[in-house]
Order: C-alpha cells, then structure tokens, then sequence
C-alpha cells in the first residue's frame, strides 16, 4: 500500500515509489508525478528511466527534477512550473517526501500562492515540519 500524503487538494508527495504504486496513483486521480530523488541513493530503487517509462505509459506525465540537499532556484522554478502546468493532482517522491514537500514550499513561497503560515500547516499536516524554513520562505514571498 502507498502513502500518499495529502499536502493541498492538488498536491501529494509519498517516499520512494515502486512500480506499483503508479497504476494505483493513476486510479486515486493523479495527473503528475514529479520526482526529486536522484537515480543511485539506495539499491534497488527504481531508476528515473523506469519511472518515468511506466508513469507515462499509465498516462501520467513524468517530471524530473532530481535534487540532493538543499533545493536550489533551478529546481524551485522547475517545481512552480510543474506544478502550474499540471491537468490536475501532482504526486510528488522522493526517499522520504521530505525534498518534495520542500520544494513545493519553496515553489508556493514564490509564487505567492500561500502564506508562509498556510505554508508550514499544509507541510505539518503531512507530517513534515518545515519551521527551520520559515524565514526563507518569507524572504522569497516577499
């Protein structure tokens, strides 16, 4: 069984995907499937290649943006442009969901679309506390 974690209406973020939790992020509605987990971290994990084959040929469309560490501007605009070319539900991976459910603060951050205090609740209720983020996120929302 997947953990999906519901972030925003629009927005989910799970740890590491498997093969078959693609079929099953297709039938719960998702669109896109984002992934921020770069290829090598730990064996056996599905490489970006598979994931990206099998979410596209299950009709969802696959984003690449692959980061370690700290998410940088590169992957925060690729993360707010993904996320506002979505047709709908994104579900966003990585090893734990923590670098998804960051970047897609940082993305909201500058887009404006959220406070930072609605910002830091979407995340807490998902079961990431961003609060060590906060002040970036304002800077960034300023």
């Amino acid at each position: 069984m997947s953990d999906f974690r519901r972030v925003t209406d629009s927005f989910y973020v799970t740890p590491q995907i498997r093969g078959p939790d693609i079929p099953e992020a297709v039938a719960k509605g998702f669109k896109t499937l984002i992934a921020n987990r770069p290829d090598g971290e730990d064996p056996g994990q599905m490489p970006l290649a598979d994931a990206r084959a099998s979410a596209e040929a299950a009709g969802l469309t696959f984003v690449g943006i692959p980061i370690k560490g700290a998410p940088g501007p590169e992957a925060v605009a690729a993360t707010a442009a993904a996320i506002a070319a979505a047709h709908g539900p994104v579900l966003a991976y990585c090893r734990s969901g923590t670098r998804s459910v960051t970047l897609w603060a940082y993305a909201t951050a500058q887009t404006h679309t959220l406070t930072t205090a609605e910002i830091l609740a979407a995340a807490r209720g998902a079961g990431y506390d961003l609060s060590a983020h906060a002040p970036a996120l304002d800077a960034l929302s300023r």
